[in-house]
């Protein structure tokens, strides 16, 4: 009997294990499912520049003799065909050649933002130009150059009438410009290796001695400067400074050669580290760093073309996007061809976005309501176009393609309103600014499909939110709704195993009381043992009596038929 009982209690033991190995299975599934791109660091050949801008050079700039043989042993997979390539362009999206009425003070054209009230802020170089002698091997700026005497910002309204102009004496090579939601002025200057906030409040507050200075600014050009006190004299001055002027680096202090901005409406913002380290860095919105990824891809005399780029590898991130209703970062991974699409909450990657008629280069992206808006770079130019593209999000499908009456020459950024009705792309060589109004009525709706992020991804995505920067671990300060579901698995096992060896011991119990598995007995003596193997009391205390029953032996001396026999043969008598 013994042996029967225990074999049961093994059994309950076993079935209990059994519903626990799946729960363990899940946690471990969960826990792998979320991983984060790999922090790793940069080796000394790869903090070199990879490939100088041609575009941000200018057209005279040259080819080097290393970058020239390297351009013919390409071996492009995905190198365009013109028999699946469209050329028909959008009826619906339109060129304004009106617009602007006359700008002619400026110089290559880096970037273009629209302010929250539908005026456009763009972003030159004056006189300035990025050739081959701009910087030294090292990544530094000949600072001997000195600022741009010439305003930099340029403010514009809808109908292409300026409205002001401030920034001289304040940059040395402009590249990208963001304006926010509440207004704020985002700019990244690849000389001094550094990005700047400018606080919409200030802008605001001398608008109209801005207004007064605008001519006075074109027209001064021997004002002395003293590069390290640029913000001294200037009526606007930056409320946050980030990064260590004209002193490269990819540490968590400085920058090399930074190329855009992305704010989220909460302040955290992002910085594309781009040319030098290929890198993503966020920030709160008082600057202090909260993740990275990304990290250099190829350089010259390595293959880099011949095989697909990995996911954490970025080669110049040259433009950001955000998609804020989805927790997207997009990436203009520009010399990859490909867009990469990042949870902007904690880093880690969704997908990516590639096609033929990207032509090789990808230089600006913008986002609106699950489109993303990009201009590329000639590659392939016997073969494709330069010009606007469309991208739906979810599918990957290249929507529509725009440009002026012919292609675009050397397009470097592209901004498009909210409701999607104007689209605005500036070029760097040619100094031109084109509008585009687009008939929204008959935009095609998003589709979806199971390439869509599925909830549970984004359920996983969302509750991890630790993240690997330089060796340290941020945590989220919430848990997500998967690690709250692992932790009602686990204590319902637990809760499982407990019951599985109450039940072990009932069960040895009945079988020590005759219940279970019960020797022959006869029926007078079944009876009368049925009544105490029934009660839940001599199942988990043997042999001990009741309350009751233990009130009365205290209280009454125990007698026996030997004891009162002298009694009995007296009465019987």
């Amino acid at each position: 009997m013994k042996m029967r009982c225990g074999i049961i209690c093994r059994c309950f033991l076993l079935l209990a294990v059994a519903c626990l190995l799946p729960v363990a299975d899940a946690v471990v599934r969960v826990e792998k499912k979320v991983h984060h791109l790999q922090d790793l660091k940069f080796d000394d050949e790869e903090y070199d520049d990879p490939e100088i801008d041609e575009r941000d050079s200018g057209p005279e700039y040259p080819i080097s003799p290393l970058d020239q043989p390297m351009r013919k042993r390409v071996n492009w997979s995905n190198a365009p065909s013109t028999s699946v390539i469209s050329d028909k362009l959008d009826p619906n999206i339109k060129w304004d050649m009106r617009w602007p009425f006359s700008i002619d003070f400026i110089g290559q054209i880096s970037a273009v933002s629209i302010h929250p009230n539908g005026n456009i802020g763009i972003f030159h170089r004056g006189e300035r130009i990025w050739d081959s002698s701009t910087f030294g091997r090292d990544n530094k700026f000949n600072i001997n150059r000195g600022p741009i005497r010439q305003s930099t910002i340029i403010l514009l309204e809808k109908s292409g009438q300026m409205i002001l102009e401030w920034g001289r004496n304040m940059f040395f090579l402009p590249h990208g410009l963001t304006i926010d939601s509440e207004g704020n002025y985002w700019v990244t200057d690849v000389a001094m290796h550094q990005v700047f906030k400018f606080d919409a409040q200030d802008i605001e507050k001398h608008k109209e001695q801005l207004m007064r200075q605008s001519f006075s600014q074109r027209a001064s050009s021997a004002e002395k400067v003293d590069v390290n006190n640029l913000f001294e004299n200037s009526v606007i001055k930056p409320s946050l400074v980030l990064g260590e002027a004209f002193q490269p680096g990819n540490d968590n202090l400085r920058f090399c050669k930074p190329t855009a901005v992305a704010v989220l409406d909460n302040g955290d913002f992002f910085v594309s580290d781009g040319y030098c380290n290929s890198r993503v860095i966020k920030f709160n919105k008082n600057g202090e760093r909260i993740l990275q990824w990304g990290r250099t891809w190829g350089m010259e005399g390595k293959a880099m073309y011949n095989n697909p780029a990995p996911q954490n590898a970025l080669l110049i991130p040259h433009s950001l996007a955000l998609a804020q209703e989805h927790d997207f970062i997009f990436i203009a991974d520009r010399e990859n061809a490909r867009i990469v699409c990042i949870f902007a909450s904690n880093g880690t990657f969704h997908k990516e976005y590639k096609h033929p008629a990207f032509n090789g280069a990808i230089y600006s992206i913008a986002y609106a309501n699950n489109r993303v808006y990009l201009v590329n770079g000639a590659r392939y130019p016997e073969n494709t176009h330069t010009r606007g593209f469309v991208l739906d999000i979810n599918t990957g499908e290249l929507l529509s393609q725009f440009a002026p009456s012919s292609d675009m020459d050397s397009p470097h950024d592209i901004a498009v309103t909210a409701d999607e009705r104007e689209i605005y792309v500036v070029e760097l060589n040619t100094h031109k600014i084109y509008k585009f109004n687009q008939d929204t009525r008959n935009l095609p709706s998003p589709k979806k499909t199971r390439s869509n992020i599925t909830s549970e991804e984004a359920r996983l995505a969302k509750s991890s939110m630790s993240s690997s920067m330089n060796g340290v671990s941020i945590e989220a300060k919430k848990p997500g709704k998967s690690r709250t579901l692992t932790i009602v698995a686990i204590v319902f096992a637990l809760f499982f195993i407990v019951f599985c060896i109450l039940l072990a011991a009932l069960v040895a119990r009945y079988q020590k009381r005759g219940c279970i598995f019960p020797p022959r007995k006869r029926r007078t003596e079944w009876n009368a043992d049925k009544k105490n193997n029934f009660k839940l009391s001599s199942l988990f205390f043997e042999g001990r009596p009741n309350s009751r029953e233990f009130s009365k032996l205290n209280t009454e001396p125990e007698t026996s038929d030997d004891e009162n026999t002298e009694s009995s043969l007296e009465k019987m008598i």
